[in-house]
């Protein structure tokens, strides 16, 4: 009998006895031991994405070219929003949903798009098929630049025109939707928010420090966060989760504390006493939906309170009042 090694294939033999060494039997055991870690892996669970944005764009207003250039705009804006994981929260298999509506105005130069945007989101009411608006705004102020094929990529700490405005909504998004639930819960992102705008300072149309009573995402995010403005914070949970969704519980409860909601919100308007971006952006998207909550309202001077609160849809409110009088028998 023969006894050495083999170094070709790496074996020692013993007689007729053929042993695998001891290097050859470590490398065979790593290797299963990285398979066996990559299915277990692959059996967990993965953690959704929280945003379903659908993206629309009307190209009408630009030449051939321009409009050529946009050809993969959306699909790679949808991407960019859908494809990413924006918190470390698990909020199960319900996404936020929102939509951001693009009108492109002109292309002052090669690759360099003006345009305005509406932004929409919308919240789930617990034990029912139906949602509810959570912000609608229009923003015409947004300038940037894009090159057809060239993705849209996440980087942190890093201000650019077009997916910095990206991400500056969608931490509002998140940020109202959590507060919705639990007052306090958004702020990490209303400063993520914020800090996209100190970042874009000089960046130019839209991203300055303004006045007045027009949007600004500057002021906006300002309010979100001053702790002045935490009774609005506050509301936003009474009349979402104390609520829309326990009108399926306790109908005359939640309507009892959403015009406490409302309340809050005027007494805050009053104690501030001034032009207020979050509480105009609130009644502008939730007016029609507060007028037909309180149809039918045990206190038909409802209408009247709420047309003094949200003193600028009082002819909304005034019409939903003469329908609830014409309804009544």
């Amino acid at each position: 009998a023969s006894q050495g090694w083999s170094q070709n294939d790496a074996v020692v033999t013993l007689g007729p006895i053929t042993y695998i060494t001891f290097n050859n039997l470590y490398h065979a055991m790593k290797t299963r031991l990285l398979v066996l870690a990559t299915l277990l892996l692959l059996a967990l669970p993965v953690r959704a994405q929280e945003i379903q944005c659908a993206v629309t764009a009307n190209l009408d207003a630009l030449n051939a070219e321009s409009r050529e250039n946009l050809a993969d705009f959306v699909s790679q804006v949808e991407q960019y929003v859908n494809g990413y994981r924006w918190t470390n929260v698990d909020i199960g298999g319900d996404k936020i949903t929102c939509a951001l509506n693009i009108q492109f105005q002109a292309s002052p130069r090669d690759n360099r798009y003006t345009v305005t945007a509406f932004i929409g989101s919308q919240r789930k009411i617990f034990k029912t098929d139906r949602s509810t608006a959570m912000i609608r705004l229009l923003d015409d102020k947004w300038e940037f630049d894009y090159l057809r094929n060239t993705p849209l990529v996440h980087t942190e700490g890093k201000f650019d025109a077009l997916t910095s405005f990206l991400d500056y909504y969608v931490n509002v998004i998140i940020g109202l939707d959590f507060e919705s639930y639990q007052a306090g819960d958004g702020a990490p992102y209303f400063q993520k928010a914020a800090d996209i705008v100190s970042k874009g300072r000089t960046a130019g149309k839209g991203w300055d420090i303004t006045t007045g009573t027009a949007f600004s995402r500057s002021a906006f995010a300002d309010e979100l966060l001053n702790p002045r403005y935490r009774d609005f914070r506050e509301a936003l949970e009474r009349y979402h989760y104390r609520g829309l969704d326990m009108m399926y519980k306790d109908r005359a409860k939640a309507l009892k504390n959403i015009l406490s909601a409302l309340e809050k919100i005027d007494n805050l308007q009053k104690k501030i006493n001034q032009k207020s971006q979050v509480t105009r952006i609130f009644f502008d998207t939730k007016y029609l939906e507060i007028a037909e909550l309180f149809v039918g309202y045990s206190d038909p001077t409802v209408f009247t309170r709420l047309a003094q609160i949200d003193a600028a849809h009082q002819q909304a409110y005034d019409e939903y009042s003469k329908k609830t009088s014409a309804e009544k028998p």
